[in-house]
């Protein structure tokens, strides 16, 4: 389920804007060096490149999750493009490299949040232009919720 924006509190909301903002700003720096019009692996590359000299260093390209049903970790995966370790917290990015997203990417990111039940993912989309096109997402896991912010 999604809820739009204004109905996150403000206080979680700007807790939540503190914590991946440098993350989020290396987005831009990498969109900005490289420019819309490459593949989304040049994109991932380079954006992990920009998160470990920010100090990710444990930030992680095609991290695969093996996702449980019923209490069984099943042996097929999910593979988020990047994963960043955050304060005892992770923080998924889907990255496209589109004219424009859409709610099959969006989609897609939210079904990675519930099934690894990390509190944040972002969409990023390297393809926009003037400037990359970022979305936030936070995982409420005991509403079964995905918020805005």
């Amino acid at each position: 389920m999604y809820i739009a924006k204004e109905e996150l509190n403000n206080c979680l909301r700007q807790s939540l804007v503190d914590f991946c903002y440098d993350v989020i700003g290396c987005m831009h720096n990498t969109y900005k060096e490289l420019s819309p019009g490459l593949p989304e692996p040049i994109f991932q590359e380079s954006l992990l490149i920009a998160l470990k000299e920010a100090g990710y260093k444990d930030a992680v390209r095609e991290y695969h999750h093996f996702p449980k049903f019923r209490g069984v970790k099943l042996s097929s995966h999910i593979q988020l493009d990047i994963m960043v370790p955050k304060q005892g917290r992770n923080i998924a990015i889907e990255c496209k490299s589109i004219t424009k997203l859409s709610d099959k990417e969006r989609i897609q990111l939210f079904g990675y949040l519930r099934a690894t039940e990390f509190p944040v993912g972002i969409l990023v989309n390297f393809g926009s232009f003037p400037k990359a096109e970022i979305e936030r997402y936070y995982y409420d896991r005991n509403n079964n919720t995905i918020k805005a912010f």
